[in-house]
């Protein structure tokens, strides 16, 4: 087998390659803090003040390069007693060791540099972290692959309960069943069925960036555009405007697509899921079931069209905001996620669900707000003799009432002895599902205009975040919560 030509018992060092990873990820450093500088530069800023910000960074970023490549010479790993240990640091030396027992994932990524010199970026994720305690920027991919298999191997002789079925050539070998994959016809589906408002929102905000910062290092906007022609702005140039930034957005969002999701292959395992993609950056990305938290789905007006939703595979992290442990995997069918479903929590029927809905007053306080706002500003607009300018601000006002509306009629939640299921959106449907089991701490907040009006929003934590059902009545909300701390203390299934 591949694996045994490797002594990982001796110390193993990352490939020599590393050092050009290093050293690109420095320049990138470098380029991105030089960016500012050289604009302030070019349009006129003080030179000398910017040649002694430059050198500075130069100087910064060299000795972070120099000090890289010596930290690589010291860094190194070995296997020993079913420990992953390493051994790294320059002026004071630093010994990590993890056990293969709570190792939980080890997924690999390739960028064209990897893939050229066959080596791969190894991220080994443990229990309980909100990081990857173990990552090599680049180790032989044949090594790398042989690692991970000692380490499945291992695992499986610690916990032979976890998959009694599987024999020894699985686990060297581990098969993979195809759930579903993209191909350029439905990468080019995915592309124009994204969220384009988000992406000529970006746009927008580049140039207004661009804008701020020439007014700010001394170039008059203004004074130039006076010797342009006079356009009669009126409809149709707003409408021209709207539309290059519609098209734009959408070529963006189409290489997007194509970059992140190229030849992506959605794959079930013996013991979870794992994802494959990439073009430049070709990423693998593995999610054990019983680390999955909680799963969602959505969809928009336009995938709702051809039928395409993005589904999400929540894992346990150490923090909220780590979603890089999350799963995403776009243009999935209702098939595919039904496929999902069953697999995590058995056969699932949600029509059989009973669903409540949340309480009106989520719509009507938010648009009395919204409404004295307008109410306000058409007066400061009045006086100051500026009525005109009060339309944008009006659409903008009944667009988020509309969509508040929108979102209180679609917010509904319910349960059955297992599964917590949860309803929402605005222009499309998203759905969330939720183990019982899972659930690490229930919190019933209220707010004083709930308090007077007998309501609460309840929050339901787990390992992957939270997930919170808004204004319900307060006797709902404690029935509620009750069951589910119920069903977690009396269960016996741990959630890792």
């Amino acid at each position: 087998m591949e694996k045994s030509n490797y002594d990982f018992s001796v110390p193993n060092r990352q490939s020599y390659v590393a050092i050009i990873m290093i050293l690109f990820k420095t320049i990138n450093v470098v380029a991105r803090q030089l960016f500012p500088v050289l604009v302030v530069i070019l349009v006129g800023g003080s030179k000398q003040k910017g040649d002694y910000i430059l050198w500075f960074v130069i100087a910064v970023s060299a000795l972070t390069m120099i000090y890289s490549t010596i930290n690589f010479f010291r860094t190194y790993f070995i296997v020993e007693n079913d420990e992953l240990i390493l051994h790294t640091g320059i002026f004071s030396r630093k010994k990590i060791s993890i056990p293969f027992s709570r190792i939980q994932t080890i997924n690999f990524e390739q960028n064209i540099v990897h893939q050229f010199f066959s080596v791969s970026r190894i991220k080994v994720d443990t229990a309980g972290s909100e990081k990857n305690e173990f990552e090599f920027h680049a180790l032989e991919t044949v090594k790398a692959h042989a690692l991970r298999d000692l380490v499945l191997s291992v695992k499986k002789e610690v916990e032979p309960s976890a998959d009694a079925t599987l024999n020894e050539e699985t686990i060297i070998a581990p098969s993979y069943t195809k759930i579903m994959s993209l191909n350029p016809s439905d990468l080019l589906k995915v592309g124009l069925t994204e969220n384009h408002f988000k992406s000529g929102g970006l746009i927008f905000l580049f140039f207004f960036w661009i804008y701020q910062n020439l007014q700010e290092v001394g170039v008059d906007v203004d004074e130039y555009s006076q010797e342009v022609p006079d356009w009669e702005w009126g409809i149709y140039s707003v409408l021209i405007i709207i539309s290059l930034l519609l098209i734009i957005s959408i070529v963006i969002s189409l290489f997007r697509t194509l970059i992140k999701n190229y030849d992506l292959q959605f794959l079930r395992t013996a013991r979870g899921f794992k994802i494959v993609s990439g073009l430049f950056t070709k990423r693998e990305i593995s999610a054990l079931d019983h680390k999955i938290q909680h799963i969602s789905w959505s969809d928009n007006l336009l995938k709702r069209l051809i039928g395409f939703k993005d589904l999400s595979l929540n894992q346990a992290s150490g923090t909220e905001l780590n979603t890089k442990q999350n799963i995403h995997i776009p243009g999935c069918s209702v098939h595919h996620i039904q496929s999902v479903v069953d697999t995590l929590f058995g056969t699932t029927d949600f029509e059989s669900f009973v669903l409540q809905g949340i309480d009106r007053k989520y719509f009507e306080r938010f648009a009395l707000i919204i409404s004295m706002i307008l109410f306000i500003a058409g007066l400061l607009t009045y006086f100051i003799d500026q009525i005109d300018k009060m339309l944008p601000v009006l659409i903008v006002g009944i667009y988020f009432i509309l969509t508040r509306y929108i979102s209180y009629r679609k917010k509904s939640f319910g349960h059955n002895n297992e599964l917590v299921f949860i309803c929402g959106g605005i222009f499309g449907e998203k759905a969330e599902v939720l183990p019982m089991y899972k659930i690490q701490a229930v919190e019933i907040h209220q707010s004083p205009y709930q308090s007077k009006h007998q309501l609460c929003s309840l929050s339901l934590f787990t390992a992957s975040g939270r997930i919170k059902i808004p204004y319900i009545k307060l006797s709902t909300g404690r029935t509620l919560s009750d069951t589910f701390i119920y069903k977690v203390e009396s269960d016996k299934r741990m959630w890792m």
